[in-house]
């Protein structure tokens, strides 16, 4: 079985930090040392997971902007996908490294990290781009129909959730930072949910938190699968329950 991998955690998380917004949820956690510093720590170990700074804050995710984003990125990732793998392998290797398609606020992030690569593609190589071959890359996807107006529409989009803040400068990849970005996340993740799914006893609330599977398979197709609970712990990549959208921000 795969690995979770960094994108899988940082879907954990954020499932996580939408469902225990839900007053029920953190009323219980409350009980635990689970308070408000609590859920802005979680929100500033994921921000620090990803390569731009996401300023948004839980009540600012706007489920139409979610879905807005959510059929920018349906449409125009496996355009640029097919393209760059077509005709330019190395800026497909740079601009999808780790990058799927995801759903849910999770989307903010892989947009985000999209839009971010794009804009690479064309600087130099030691900061981070492919120079001329990245330049033709950008040109390739505006032919594709990806041009700076169809970039500049998901941008604003991001705007009205979480601005993107670019840095001055490039700054050079850190392997040992990103690891321990990503460690220090996934350990406050599996405290809170080990706690979480302790503390909590309705069925519907943990799966909003993104504790419940389901089977891949009934015995009987007519019948529903039984729900099992999900280990936040296991690095076995396991899909979220879909039999209900995540909870919209308050």
């Amino acid at each position: 079985m795969a690995k979770l991998t960094i994108g899988d955690k940082a879907h954990r998380v954020l499932r996580f930090l939408m469902g225990v917004r839900n007053r029920r949820a953190s009323r219980v956690l409350e009980r635990h040392g689970f308070d408000q510093e609590e859920l802005e720590r979680g929100w500033t170990l994921l921000r620090n997971l990803s390569s731009g700074r996401l300023g948004s804050q839980a009540s600012v995710l706007d489920p139409a902007l979610i879905g807005a984003l959510d059929v920018w990125e349906n449409r125009w990732f496996p355009i640029a996908d097919a393209s760059l793998t077509a005709r330019a392998p190395a800026a497909r290797e740079l601009v999808f490294r780790n990058l799927t398609r995801t759903e849910g606020p999770a989307v903010v992030i892989s947009v985000g990290t999209f839009l971010e690569r794009l804009e690479a593609l064309p600087r130099a190589a030691a900061d981070g781009g492919l120079g001329e071959e990245g330049e033709s890359a950008r040109e390739l996807l505006a032919r594709r129909g990806l041009t700076e107006d169809v970039v500049a529409e998901a941008r604003r989009l991001l705007d009205k959730v979480g601005r993107i803040e670019p840095t001055e400068e490039p700054e050079p990849e850190d392997q040992e930072a990103h690891e321990a970005a990503e460690r220090e996340l996934w350990t406050w993740y599996l405290e809170w949910s080990a706690i979480a799914r302790v503390a909590i006893s309705d069925r519907r609330m943990l799966r909003s938190l993104g504790f419940l599977r389901y089977k891949s398979q009934a015995s009987d197709a007519d019948e529903p699968d039984d729900p099992e609970p999900e280990d936040p712990a296991t690095e076995d990549v396991v899909e979220p329950s879909t039999d209900e959208p995540a909870p919209a921000p308050n």
